[in-house]
């Protein structure tokens, strides 16, 4: 089978090489699954460039998700039958024709969902509806500053929180993106190349702060959004886009009542799969429902898989891309 392996050239634009490999037999208690289309995710492209949390940088099959059919499971598989509609997260890498997931980490499509939406929906969908729900519990009429949010969890974290009655305050790079998210439904848009976040927040606020931040920056970013949080408001940190990291001081956190949370989606898949089931099948339900719309922006083959690498590296990317096998 083919399947994209990491080989990073930074000089000559190249992240991955095209390459013949063995198809994956499953393990018992894994599904083979043929790849009908993945995602490209941002934590892909630091994987292939040995930045994604210390990362090997030897030869690997990035791909964090994928959608496809059934074709082979394992001996003690018990929920999946040969022919199945499906999307999970893979044991290996995705980007390739076949792909083992265990069964616990695969969950059925409905049936008016699309691949190339499961695709692009799955990881940035249960990452945010994990941290929304579960992690950051926002309520309705709560305030909530959303970093990055013209990316893919940025702007299905904003649907999310309009869904739930929320204000959402949306932070962006750019004047196209500012212009994009105000569509799906922001409140407040700011612009941090244009202004200081942190002071924008607080004058929208009333001084007061808000009473969420999800931050998938880090560094400077992370230290602002503390400042710019109401007393017993919640600063939800998920990634570390700018490859730094923020500092707060337990002074600064009992003083206030404030709380710092992480969360990382590839240890809630290792640690506790089952528990992402339940936000797995309720969202997938409102994007079928089309609740919930996952804007993809490109589609491309296997083998133009560098050229979408380009792209997600170019920070310009709106919407999600999307990887097909034919």
């Amino acid at each position: 089978m083919k399947a994209a392996v990491s080989n990073y050239d930074k000089e000559n634009n190249q992240y991955v090489v095209i390459q013949n490999v063995s198809v994956p037999v499953p393990r018992e208690n894994e599904v083979l699954v043929e790849v009908y289309a993945t995602s490209l995710n941002f934590a892909d492209l630091l994987a292939v460039k040995g930045a994604y949390h210390q990362q090997s940088r030897e030869p690997f099959i990035p791909g964090f998700d994928c959608a496809g059919y059934v074709v082979d499971k394992g001996s003690k598989v018990k929920h999946f039958k040969i022919g199945d509609r499906v999307a999970g997260f893979p044991s290996g890498g995705a980007f390739s024709e076949y792909v083992c997931v265990h069964e616990d980490l695969l969950y059925p499509m409905e049936n008016n969902l699309d691949f190339d939406a499961a695709a692009a929906s799955i990881s940035v969908g249960i990452t945010a509806y994990e941290l929304l729900y579960k992690v950051a519990g926002l309520r309705k009429d709560e305030t909530a500053v959303i970093h990055a949010a013209a990316g893919g969890v940025g702007l299905t974290l904003l649907q999310l929180a309009k869904h739930i009655g929320a204000k959402v305050i949306g932070v962006v790079g750019s004047e196209t993106k500012a212009k994009f998210i105000r569509q799906y439904g922001a409140d407040y848009v700011i612009q941090h190349t244009e202004v200081d976040f942190k002071e924008k927040v607080l004058q929208i606020t009333n001084d007061k702060g808000a009473d969420i931040v999800f931050d998938s920056i880090g560094g400077h970013t992370f230290e602002k959004s503390f400042a710019c949080l109401a007393p017993y408001g919640k600063l939800i940190t998920f990634g570390h886009a700018s490859g730094k990291s923020g500092t707060v001081r337990s002074y600064d956190l009992h003083t206030t009542s404030k709380a710092v949370l992480g969360y990382s989606s590839g240890q809630r898949q290792k640690d506790c799969p089952h528990a992402l089931k339940t936000s797995a099948i309720c969202f997938f339900r409102l994007v079928a429902n089309e609740e919930i719309k996952i804007p993809i922006s490109h589609h491309f083959k296997l083998s133009d898989i560098n050229e979408a690498f380009k792209r997600m590296e170019s920070r310009n990317v709106i919407g999600k891309m999307v990887i097909f096998n034919s």
